[in-house]
């Protein structure tokens, strides 16, 4: 095996009791994996959305971290237990 993994519909269809197992357009959404025929607007009968342009430059960036100030840098005090 190649290590590659196989997407497919994890769909439950409970009158035939077993997963879809679709493999053709599977898609990621919150609920899991799904084919064109199980996406969330489909189930309840809505037109897909079309894509739109994606995610904002801003999330695919990784987060810019600040200079340590010098209260940053300052060593850490011991607090005395309070009963």
């Amino acid at each position: 095996m190649s290590g590659e993994r196989v997407r497919a519909c994890g769909h439950w269809i409970g009158p035939e009791r077993r997963h879809c197992k679709q493999v053709d357009g599977v898609r990621a959404f919150l609920i899991g994996l799904c084919c064109p025929a199980h996406t969330p607007n489909a189930l309840k009968g809505l037109p897909e959305i079309p894509p739109g342009p994606g995610a904002p430059r801003t999330w695919a960036a990784p987060p810019t971290y600040r200079a340590p100030s010098a209260r940053d840098r300052r060593p850490l005090t011991a607090v005395r237990k309070t009963t």
